[in-house]
């Protein structure tokens, strides 16, 4: 594309904006601000196309030169040579560290006792230890970077040397730490460990050591000239001439070709050796004013190496050194007492930078957002400044900084178009004018600031928010608006918080006014869809605070109408404005005035319901207001949520009615609270067939109550509640009949058979004066079993999901009653046997479990509650559980077959294990349970898929273990055969699973094999360390012995391998007074040794390797590795 064509692009852009703003589909800030963007993106693509240009040529130059291909860097893969090494190291180092923690313990348990020569003797002694483990490494081991980590350590152990000559005093107290020698102890150490590392840095190549010889050498020159008790600006030249020499140095060893890696990191030196330099400042002296002008210059020179390098990123620094020094030149100096003027305008100043610049890169855009944050910095310090340490006293260089801030963020905003610049102005000319408030109230006193700060945010709105027409400021104008919105209701909150509600009604008034003026001039989308809502709200909180003013003067008010007329003289004022703009023709207007002025009327409503008020005619009223208010809400909308509404605060309604009745009459009370209930229900049959959605939430309000009605009137009034209740089941019963949905035909349903219920019982306690409720549960069932054989087929479908849960709570009540004798155990039996019953019937014999654990409760609690002998509870409870085991057979062929589940196998179980719980007398009882466990896991092998047909012979071999337990706890057995009795069975068990299951998971029973005998090895070994005597010694040796015999004529590693640790673990044991008493520090020196010992035989045997030579430990470990492959 060519100039020309560009040009004519450009006008009709301008020309299609300049449109837009005319027909006022933009606003004035909107059109400046793309105009901006617009002039700066073909500056941009410019400044682009001269950049392109360069490149082209530079392009075109390489082109000419011969093309190298580029290498691809791969990730370095160790060979396994280089990982040996690896490993060699880390034991190397792991050793080194052992023996160095246990020869300081030994060196230094001593160093209190030691002279200060002894001492730093110890420190150096360290080092040409550690520059000894790098020898040994470098030139024995050939391990190159273990022997470098050694010599860094030994090397950084030579300050410390020198630091500890000073720190004893070993050269007298002059050249001491504190001394007055002590710069030149540290000139001359710095001078005696230079060539140190810069031997090092040339042997080794490393440029760590080229950097601690560079840091060593300032640290000398530096010492040097605080030695000379030089002043200030003598001690600061001789750090300048410093850094001049260094620079010729630089030059002058360029040419030397062996100085290549000292002069490559010079150039990096240099600049870190300015904050060195400055810091060394600090350090020697403490000139706050000296300090700042050195950061400033300091400063400069970073501005100055963006030229020098080309580094753009260095301006970083130069503006964090800008302002700090700024900092410290104004807090330290006579412009402290303005200083946040000065501090306002160390931002400004960021501004004129670029004019100082080069051209080649966009330095304006940099400064600007650096002035930017530097000026929202000073802002937060200059404030909190002047928070804590003025107390809030007004400023007039504050008032004139901040004024500075807007006028600055006005122009950043106008040239960059940035919209946190647009806003940031408006909140510094809102703190100006808030500094211009404080300082009128020291003139004229001010019961509280709300109103003038809220006069504060008027007049940001009005004036640059609303009038002002300039240019310059447009950009502005839609944050101005926002920030005095803002500005107006905190001031709002405030007053509100300060109790002061006539002021807080009086600025919403006006606020409305606010929101009425933005309405016209705002074409934002938030704005224009927030306004007609926020406009009623303001006018409707403005006249709740005006009657919370007039509360707060009236007795009637406060205890007649109570705080709820302050929400109902809002709704009041809103229904007013809503017959006025109706009038008008405003619907969509007036639609959002009116559910403003109900949404009053509802928190009217509860605080009517909360909070003081009369309550014989005002609450009543109230809620038949909101009765009224809601009907013609409904009557607007046709909204099916306001029916339930409506029908709630009618609910609500009678209560208060009840509540405020001067009358009270003992029949009434009876029925007083599902009458409410009633009269909706009365009311919805009534309309629904006018107003079927009406109808429907009074309804659905009706029944939702009812049942809570009539549980309070049950606990209120329990044997008279039975007229309500009778009531309530032919309510119940004709919903029943009338309801078409199947779910609501099914809940009244199940609500006619719950109250009839409650009719039974209430009758009883009415006529015999007990309730008997579990047989009131018992009755019903029958009633619903009776309904379910005579009804239809439908019917009785519906009633089995009540009967099976209804019967399953009459069990579970039987269960609860006490004494639970034999009447009702009899009674329970025969209710459980009928429902499983009755379960087989309906197909749902899945559900069978239920009534089969509530036969199993029901037997415990008769064998726990009527004193049976303890052996005869352990047949009883066996009894029913090898019935429930052959009932179980019989009914079922497999334990479990498609949907139906076998749950008396599993009652059975609960009832065979119940059985081991009960403590028993006889011999017999005790071991009867266990072998009924195994008997009962026997039968159970021709009930289970065939790939798991020898697991129920496996459990019921382990079973055994249990009664078997329990025969040798009651038998006597010598003290010395008591653990082997109990735990080698475990052998033989593993032993009969591996013989069962034939050679299947051998894997994993070889793991078990191993778990267990290590298991019982451990167990051994225990009782034997706890008697402690040659007899069991002998035990452990010979079972150990048998193992390792067993284990090598038939192949078994775990039984060798086992009985050879436990016997050496044995003779480790009976050993043990012998190795027990050597010292902790011993064992880190005999690690230490080892794994050094380690690494030197692994050195040893590469270099055996390398000469085709296999080592004769080598061949004896893999011989035997091949001979143990072959065993199981």
């Amino acid at each position: 594309m060519n100039s020309a064509t560009e040009k004519y692009h450009q006008d009709i852009f301008q020309v299609e904006l300049t449109k837009l703003k005319e027909k006022d589909y933009i606003s004035s800030e909107h059109y400046e601000i793309t105009m901006k963007a617009h002039h700066q993106y073909y500056q941009d693509l410019e400044e682009l196309k001269r950049e392109h240009i360069k490149a082209a040529k530079v392009a075109l130059e390489i082109s000419q030169k011969p093309i190298q291909q580029a290498k691809k860097t791969e990730k370095k893969k160790l060979s396994q040579e280089e990982i040996r090494e690896r490993n060699i190291s880390w034991l190397l180092n792991i050793g080194v560290i052992l023996l160095l923690i246990g020869g300081l313990f030994v060196a230094t348990s001593n160093w209190a006792t030691m002279s200060n020569f002894m001492k730093s003797a110890s420190i150096a002694v360290v080092s040409l230890l550690f520059y000894g483990f790098a020898f040994i490494s470098g030139k024995v081991l050939k391990i190159e970077r273990t022997s470098f980590a050694f010599i860094v350590l030994g090397s950084l152990f030579l300050p410390i040397f020198i630091l500890s000559i000073g720190w004893f005093e070993l050269l007298g107290p002059y050249l001491s730490y504190y001394g007055e020698g002590r710069y030149i102890l540290g000139a001359s150490g710095s001078l005696l460990i230079f060539p140190v590392y810069i031997i090092f840095a040339q042997k080794l190549g490393s440029r760590l050591f080229v950097w601690f010889a560079y840091i060593a050498l300032t640290a000398c020159a530096g010492y040097t000239l605080a030695a000379f008790n030089l002043e200030n600006d003598g001690f600061y030249l001789g750090v300048m001439l410093f850094n001049a020499l260094l620079s010729a140095a630089f030059h002058r060893m360029k040419m030397y070709a062996f100085l290549k890696l000292f002069t490559k990191e010079m150039v990096y030196f240099a600049q870190i050796n300015l904050v060195i330099s400055t810091l060394m400042m600090l350090v020697f002296f403490n000139s706050h004013f000296f300090y700042s002008v050195n950061i400033l210059l300091t400063a400069a020179v970073y501005l100055s190496m963006v030229y020098v390098t080309g580094r753009k990123e260095y301006h970083f620094v130069f503006s964090l050194l800008v302002v700090y020094g700024a900092y410290q030149l104004i807090e330290n100096t006579m412009l402290n007492a303005a200083g946040p003027v000065f501090i306002a305008l160390v931002g400004i100043g960021f501004l004129f930078v670029p004019r100082f610049m080069d051209k080649q890169y966009s330095w304006e855009k940099v400064f600007r957002l650096t002035s930017a944050a530097v000026s929202i910095l000073a802002f937060l310090y200059i404030s909190v400044r002047g928070i804590l340490l003025m107390a809030g006293e007004p400023s007039a260089s504050l008032l004139l900084a901040y004024i500075i801030l807007a006028v600055q963020f006005i122009y950043l905003a106008s040239v960059m178009a940035n919209g946190l610049f647009a806003y940031l102005a408006p909140v510094f000319l809102a703190a100006a004018l808030f500094e211009a408030v404080l300082m009128l109230d020291k003139a004229v006193p001010f019961n509280n600031l709300a109103l003038p700060v809220f006069f504060n945010g008027f007049v940001l709105f009005i004036s640059f928010g609303y009038l002002l027409k300039y240019p310059f400021i447009k950009v502005v104008k839609s944050s101005s608006r926002d920030v005095a919105v803002s500005v107006m209701l905190f001031s709002v909150v405030i007053a509100s918080g300060l109790l002061d509600w006539l002021a807080a009604g009086t600025m919403l008034l006006i606020f409305s006014f606010v929101l009425y003026l933005m309405n016209k001039a705002e074409n934002r989308i938030f704005y224009k869809e927030a306004i007609p809502w926020a406009i009623p709200l303001s006018i409707g909180f403005a006249f709740m605070f005006y009657g919370e003013h007039q509360r707060s003067y009236s007795s009637f008010y406060q205890n007649e109408l109570g705080m709820a007329m302050n929400t109902i003289l809002a709704s009041i004022a809103l229904l007013i404005l809503y017959g006025i703009i109706s009038k008008r023709g405003h619907k969509n207007q007036a639609k959002n005035v009116f559910l403003i002025s109900l949404g009053f009327y509802t928190i009217s409503l509860f605080t009517a319901a909360a909070l003081t008020i009369n309550e014989v005619w005002m609450r009543p009223a109230v809620f038949i207001g909101g009765i009224i208010m809601y009907l013609a809400l409904y009557r607007l909308h046709k909204q099916s949520w306001i029916s339930y509404a409506s029908a709630s605060i009618s609910l609500l309604a009678y209560f208060m009615i009840l509540i405020g009745l001067p009358f009270n009459l003992t029949i009434f009370n009876w029925v007083q609270f599902p009458l409410g209930a009633w009269i909706l229900l009365g009311a919805a049959f009534y309309i629904s067939k006018k107003d079927f959605v009406l109808a429907r939430g009074f309804s659905w309000i009706g029944h939702i109550y009812m049942p809570f009605a009539m549980i309070l009137t049950f606990f209120i009034y329990r044997e008279n509640s039975i007229w309500p209740f009778m009531i309530t089941l032919a309510v119940y019963w004709f919903s029943f009949r009338v309801s078409a949905r199947e779910w609501k035909v099914k809940i009244f349903l199940y609500s006619s058979f719950i109250t009839l219920f409650m009719v039974i019982l209430t009758g009883m306690e009415h006529i015999l004066g007990d309730s008997y409720s579990e047989y009131a549960i018992l009755a019903v069932s029958c009633s619903v079993f009776l309904y379910w054989m005579t009804g239809k087929t439908q019917d009785k479908q519906r009633s089995v999901y009540f009967f099976i849960p209804w019967s399953v709570i009459g069990i579970l009540a039987f269960l609860a009653s006490y004494p639970f004798g034999v009447l009702p155990f009899i009674v329970s039996i025969i209710y459980i046997a009928g429902l499983i019953v009755y379960m087989h019937r309906t197909k749902l014999d899945i559900l069978g479990v239920i009534p089969l654990f509530l036969l199993y409760a029901a037997v415990l609690k008769f064998l726990f509650i009527n004193g049976i002998a303890p052996d005869m509870k352990i047949v009883i409870s066996a009894g029913f559980g090898m019935a429930a085991v052959f009932i179980g057979k019989m009914a079922y062929a497999k334990i479990l077959v498609g949907k139906k589940a076998d749950s008396y196998t599993i009652i059975s179980l609960l009832f065979l294990l119940t059985a081991h719980l009960f403590p028993a007398v006889s011999l017999w009882a005790e071991v009867l349970p266990g072998l009924l466990m195994s008997a009962f896991l026997f039968l159970q092998r021709g009930r289970v898929a065939s790939q798991y047909f020898r697991l129920p012979g496996l459990l019921a071999g382990a079973a055994l273990l249990e009664p078997y337990y329990s025969l040798i706890r009651n038998i006597e057995i010598p003290d010395l055969f008591i653990r082997e009795a109990y735990v080698l069975p475990l052998i033989i068990l593993i032993i009969f699973f591996r013989k069962v299951l034939k050679g299947q998971y051998s894997k994993l029973t070889s793991k078990i094999q191993w778990g267990v005998l290590v298991a019982v090895s451990l167990l051994l070994v225990q009782d034997a360390l706890a008697s402690n005597t040659v007899y069991d010694a002998l035990i452990v040796g010979t079972l150990s012995l048998i193992s390792m015999l067993a284990g090598t004529f038939w192949r078994i590693k775990s039984y060798f391998f086992v009985g050879s640790g436990v016997l050496l673990l044995n003779v480790l044991l009976q050993t043990r007074p012998y190795w027990g008493n050597l010292p902790w520090w011993a064992y880190l020196l005999i690690a230490g040794s080892i794994l050094i010992s380690a690494a030197s035989y692994n050195e040893w045997q590469k270099q055996k390797t390398a000469d085709s030579k296999e080592p004769l430990l080598s061949k004896w470990k893999n011989n035997i590795i091949n001979r143990l492959k072959e065993w199981s």
